[in-house]
């Protein structure tokens, strides 16, 4: 019965140590197209004035450049969570059947991720006024540790063996 808590326990730190390393490969492709978006590039996306004129209506302080960094923060956070999604099927949590039925809940919660982060780095950027980058990275660091939690419980929780 020891062991079997101990195991469990040591299956889950080796689990957490994977899903900390294609994490940092997960940020280092989000973060890295966002800045070729934000800094580099300075993409301006067409919908970016309709985007700041919604949040402005809601009673924010959205401005256009909020609204181009949340819409590259979109498309960057995407890039990297369908990375991790293969990763983390097939070396972290090592479950990768059902892969499509199991993406459709990952989508969900990665959905979930963009949304608070989202609303995060409006708060940080708008109101904190903090740079783009430093309020990038702590908006991942805050949704990845929720992120692993309903990953290790839900998305890939492996089939309990039946003991008879």
């Amino acid at each position: 019965m020891h062991s079997e808590i101990l195991f469990g326990m040591g299956q889950t730190f080796k689990e957490l140590i994977k899903y900390g390393i294609v994490g940092v490969i997960g940020v280092v492709i989000d973060a890295g197209v966002y800045y070729l978006l934000v800094d580099m590039f300075a993409v301006h996306y067409s919908f970016s004035g309709a985007i700041s004129s919604f949040f402005e209506s809601l009673g924010g302080r959205a401005n256009v450049d909020t609204a181009d960094a949340l819409v590259s923060s979109i498309v960057s956070s995407s890039l990297g969570a369908i990375n991790n999604f293969i990763w983390n099927s097939f070396f972290t949590f090592k479950v990768h059947d059902k892969i499509l039925k199991r993406f459709v809940p990952y989508a969900l919660m990665v959905l979930m991720g963009m949304c608070i982060s989202t609303l995060l780095l409006t708060f940080m950027l708008d109101y904190l006024m903090l740079n783009a980058m430093l309020a990038k990275i702590i908006a991942i660091v805050i949704v990845a540790m929720i992120q692993f939690v309903l990953s290790k419980l839900v998305i890939f929780k492996k089939k309990q063996e039946k003991v008879d």
